[in-house]
């Protein structure tokens, strides 16, 4: 790290040691030495320099310049292929292959966090080949998904999720991982989104618990949020919204 910017290296400090990457703070009157891989600085900073480590970086977009580190420390600068494995559900488990290696994985808050997450590694390496590998035990989910990462043009694969799960309790992380190196169906069309009613029970019952066990959203709203529509906290604040009108 090398900036005049006290804010700015404030939450980096913090952040850097929350993640366990070695690093130092550079005065920004010295030449950064040889032996450092990469700094970070304001884009202003870093933009009057000709150093290609260089990194420029806001305090909105520390999480994901830390994690674009983490990934080229992890994988490495060059990578030809790059698979991702998904296990889909409310919270997908994310799992990502460099060149054969296992390089990541990640519990994710939502469908569409889970493809920028994908989008930003392969923003990081633009690798020559790619591909999304999406259980298929949970449709209307992995549907969605697919449908996402199809739109912005990547290659998609449905895998058969026998055998994925690990242990008694089924963890979305560790069944990626296995996702991810099992060849799959390609698809290449857009799938039709269509919740079953257990789907939809579902919903309802956890915006029970999101809710507080104050009120249960309407299968309507409920099947909104199945299709991506909106978030399910949306759902119940709209739900909470129409009672108080």
């Amino acid at each position: 790290m090398r900036t005049e910017d006290f804010r700015l290296a404030y939450r980096l400090l913090n952040r850097l040691r929350d993640s366990g990457i070695s690093h130092t703070q550079i005065d920004p009157d010295h030449p950064v030495p040889n032996r450092v891989n990469f700094w970070i600085a304001s884009h202003d900073e870093v933009g009057k320099t000709k150093d290609e480590r260089g990194i420029g970086c806001t305090v909105d977009e520390i999480d994901s310049v830390i994690g674009s580190i983490i990934n080229r420390i992890t994988i490495g600068e060059k990578v030809q292929r790059i698979c991702f494995g998904i296990d889909p559900g409310p919270r997908p488990g994310l799992s990502w292959i460099a060149d054969g290696r296992h390089a990541g994985c990640v519990q994710m808050e939502s469908v569409d966090a889970t493809v920028d997450q994908i989008m930003a590694i392969l923003n990081d390496f633009n690798p020559p080949e790619s591909v999304v590998r999406i259980g298929n035990g949970a449709p209307t989910i992995s549907s969605r998904i697919a449908n996402v990462c199809l739109a912005r043009g990547l290659s998609v694969q449905f895998v058969d999720e026998k055998s994925t799960s690990i242990g008694s309790r089924h963890d979305h992380v560790l069944a990626a991982r296995s996702i991810c190196r099992k060849e799959g169906i390609p698809v290449t069309q857009r799938l039709q989104v269509i919740p079953t009613d257990g789907e939809i029970r579902e919903i309802q019952r956890r915006s029970r618990y999101i809710s507080e066990g104050r009120l249960t959203i309407p299968s309507k709203l409920a099947r909104a949020v199945a299709v991506g529509r909106f978030t399910l906290p949306e759902a119940v604040k709209l739900h909470i919204d129409s009672l108080d009108r």
